[in-house]
């Protein structure tokens, strides 16, 4: 067996090939990240015998992508190995502290050889596709939220009675009148005909009434009537639109993308389509997970454990695995639960033990994988009589 570790970096990648006994078959050399360097991999990889190697590196986010697209395109299976689990191992074999690309290449080889377990195989374009959209998702999400809490904190010092108006001011009225306002006497002096647009904006929900006191709070307002704090604002609410817009646009893509292909997982009450696609993306190959346990470990949603002697003490979830596939599965099952009798059942059954609400959720989001675990290893659609 012919054990490749790659030590992956933005401009280049350093390998070794060692074999079963640990002997060195080529020394260290360095690739570069592009497509002359990749060739030169390939054509030290097919002088070997295909059916006797193993290729690994460690997940190392985008800088090791391209590598794995390029495996993917050739047909050679490799191992994505964890970081963590890969300094751990280099720890045990020396204490001195000395770290380099040739030796971190060669202990990747040798923890190759002690890795027991199925290889990345190369997915479907539309899941490595998802992913890229549903981490987008996820991350101008977080943006939108910083940027509605900026909101919050500027119109708690322009116009702190504005909150009373609306339950929530995000909406396309409140906007509008922030949009247009530069100082709190503008709002103060809105016209009858600026209220005509508002409440056909509002398709008739702002009342006369409310519109004639919020003209009168803010000519009363304790606000600080400065035109920097309204220029920022201004600025905030633009930005806001364009970053739901752009989320807006890529959530049609994944909608669009799932139902050209359509997965098991889609068959659960309460499941949305972008959950669906945050899911299965992040999850990928379910073949590679050996049992649901592995599945749940990767999503760190696992218990923590420590034991000493006669001492064993579960603690709070690992929260080791990918963040994106858990905080899915949150979302997910709390709209699931209200949709599915098993999940509602499991969701009740937990709750009268006592049980936090936070802590509920985590059992929810677990069974939901071992749920999800059953309907992808066995391709077949959910019931609320299933058993797992």
């Amino acid at each position: 067996m012919y054990y490749i570790g790659i030590d992956v970096s933005k401009f280049k990648h350093t390998c070794l090939i060692a074999s079963n006994s640990g002997e060195v078959i080529k020394d260290c050399f360095d690739i570069d990240n592009s497509t002359i360097g990749f060739t030169k991999l390939k054509s030290i990889i097919d002088s070997l015998d295909s059916n006797q190697i193993k290729i690994g590196f460690e997940s190392t986010g985008h800088y090791s992508a391209n590598l794995a697209q390029f495996l993917i395109n050739n047909d050679y299976k490799f191992f994505q190995l964890d970081p963590r689990r890969v300094k751990k191992f280099s720890l045990s074999l020396s204490s001195r502290k000395t770290k380099t690309d040739k030796i971190d290449a060669g202990v990747i080889a040798r923890f190759l050889m002690t890795v027991d377990s199925k290889a990345n195989i190369p997915l479907y374009y539309h899941i490595s596709y998802l992913k890229s959209l549903s981490r987008h998702v996820y991350r101008l999400q977080k943006y939108i939220s910083k940027s509605k809490i900026e909101l919050v904190n500027m119109l708690d010092q322009a116009f702190p009675e504005f909150f009373q108006f609306f339950s929530s001011i995000y909406g396309k009225t409140p906007f509008s009148i922030l949009e247009k306002a530069n100082s709190l006497k503008s709002i103060s002096n809105m016209s009858s005909s600026r209220y005509d647009s508002l409440r056909k904006l509002s398709m008739g929900r702002f009342k006369y009434s409310k519109f004639i006191k919020l003209k009168h709070a803010a000519s009363h307002s304790v606000g600080i009537d400065q035109d920097f704090y309204w220029s920022l604002i201004h600025f905030l609410i633009k930005r806001i639109n364009a970053l739901s817009a752009e989320k807006k646009s890529i959530e049609d893509i994944i909608i669009a993308v799932l139902s050209s292909n359509p997965s098991s997982v889609l068959t659960i009450p309460g499941i949305s389509y972008l959950s669906c696609a945050a899911i299965i993306s992040e999850i990928g190959d379910v073949n590679r997970f050996s049992n649901y346990r592995s599945l749940i470990a990767y999503a760190g949603l696992d218990n923590s454990v420590y034991q000493s002697g006669t001492n064993l003490k579960l603690g709070r979830i690992s929260k080791r695995g990918s963040v994106y596939l858990r905080t899915a599965l949150f979302k997910a099952s709390v709209s699931i639960i209200m949709k599915s009798k098993l999940f509602y059942d499991y969701f009740f059954l937990k709750k009268s033990q006592g049980k936090h609400r936070t802590l509920v959720l985590t059992c929810v989001s677990r069974k939901l994988l071992r749920v999800i675990f059953h309907l992808l290893k066995t391709n077949t659609s959910f019931n609320d009589n299933l058993v797992s």
